[in-house]
């Protein structure tokens, strides 16, 4: 297995992570990706902490590099099979990487902008070029391909829910990732025009 794509979720929140899920099993069932992509869900009725289910996501995973979703994220039609594409030509070149970074469309409160990862950025966005839409960079987020041996920086009880994502990249910075691979257009779409309906679990 190559990818492994990790999305928790509440049961109230059925609908919007059927259709993440469904629309990632068309991608690698088109593409006959079975062997190379794992889809897995955690679903609950907020019993769990959000940080239990992303460290409980993260050990079933197999996947030589692993990404975590949010069940209101979007992916481009494309995405499978562009990087299995990508990290089969890196195996090609018998190389491997840290993190394999992508660029991110940014929807929030109805600004527009793309977010592009780098190493040598920190955790902050760094605005990098004035166009339309605006372009900022910043340390990969959890949404990139992260190499298998992330798979054991785990979450904490001290990580709350509007910040266990940050805590967990924070982490992850302390492990010193050096090498970053990088596919130069938009994979990922972050949803946050409307703050009421994003993922808060």
């Amino acid at each position: 297995m190559l990818v492994s794509i990790l999305i928790p979720s509440l049961f109230e929140r059925q609908e919007k992570a059927s259709k993440l899920v469904q629309g990632l099993y068309n991608q690698i069932k088109d593409n006959k990706l079975e062997d190379l992509v794992e889809v897995i869900c955690i679903t609950d009725n907020r019993t769990v902490k959000l940080s239990d289910k992303r460290n409980m996501l993260q050990k079933l995973s197999s996947g030589k590099y692993f990404m975590a979703l949010d069940d209101d994220d979007e992916i481009t039609n494309d995405y499978c099979k562009t990087v299995i594409d990508h990290i089969q030509y890196l195996e090609s070149l018998d190389k491997e990487y840290d993190v394999i970074g992508y660029n991110q469309l940014a929807k929030v409160q109805g600004k527009r902008f793309i977010v592009r990862p780098s190493l040598h950025c920190d955790l902050n966005l760094s605005q990098q070029c004035p166009q339309d839409p605006p372009v900022f960079a910043r340390f990969p987020w959890q949404w990139c391909l992260w190499h298998e041996k992330y798979k054991k920086v785990y979450r904490t009880d001290s990580d709350t829910n509007a910040r266990e994502d940050q805590n967990w990249l924070k982490k992850v910075q302390l492990e010193y990732p050096k090498t970053m691979s990088t596919i130069d257009k938009v994979l990922h779409i972050y949803n946050f025009d409307d703050p009421s309906e994003s993922t808060c679990q």
